[in-house]
């Protein structure tokens, strides 16, 4: 689910969740929050999403040997053509956005991110944050120059570190092949949701619901919280 939350105009978050039809314990889920421009946040998560669906989905799907190098080849991609539009187009110059993905092949997965859009596993009612955020405040909680209350309202919260299409090149982090479990969730969402949630309040309805009731539930918190920001979030369980 995704809403555009209390931002005028365009919804700069875009989103999917696939599994193949002809690999159904594959599944494939992406959320990009865009930044820059009247439109450009928006063109920027939409052309990644869709550069990254056709390198991963169209033609050979991944598989358990070449994931990681499939998910870097995708991200690459997506970040090359947003550099480039954002540096021949004035009316996108800056654009860019934040990246998560989660690739499940049986019960095997991988995370991959660029930017503050999160990925968490969820086991047992008890939330893990997979992804390190590439911001500002994130970097001084790692070095312990901030605490990580101090951070959630600091000023320079929303100051990207990385971003898909700032630059010519992007550092990707792809977390090691780990093993779902069964009853396990994964939850990637954008800031505008983590950013007014907790991660227990994201474990708890994401246990207590099943996972599109569990959307719909996080997606109503957070625009009652109220958000800031656009909402996006998406969620696997292991059935």
């Amino acid at each position: 689910m995704t809403d555009p939350g209390p931002r005028k105009g365009h919804n700069q978050d875009s989103l999917i969740a696939v599994i193949p039809d002809d690999e159904p314990e594959m599944a494939l889920l992406i959320v990009a929050d865009g930044m820059g421009g009247a439109k450009g946040g928006e063109v920027a998560s939409q052309q990644t999403i869709r550069v990254m669906q056709e390198h991963l989905l169209d033609g050979s799907l991944p598989t358990l040997d070449d994931a990681p190098r499939r998910l870097e080849e995708a991200i690459t991609a997506a970040n090359t053509l947003v550099h480039r539009m954002g540096n021949t187009s004035p009316d996108m110059q800056g654009m860019g956005c934040t990246v998560v993905v989660a690739l499940v092949i049986g019960d095997q997965y991988w995370i991959a991110n660029v930017g503050d859009s999160r990925a968490y596993l969820i086991r047992d009612r008890t939330p893990s944050q997979i992804t390190q955020d590439h911001t500002w405040v994130g970097q001084q909680v790692r070095e312990g120059i901030l605490t990580e209350e101090q951070a959630a309202d600091h000023s320079l919260r929303h100051v990207l570190e990385r971003a898909v299409g700032a630059e010519l090149h992007v550092n990707i982090d792809i977390n090691e092949r780990a093993t779902l479990q069964l009853g396990d969730s994964i939850l990637l969402c954008s800031d505008g949701l983590h950013g007014v949630l907790s991660d227990v309040t994201l474990a708890d309805v994401t246990s207590e619901h099943p996972p599109q009731e569990a959307a719909a539930q996080l997606m109503h918190y957070a625009l009652s919280a109220p958000a800031r920001d656009n909402v996006s979030v998406t969620i696997l369980r292991a059935e």
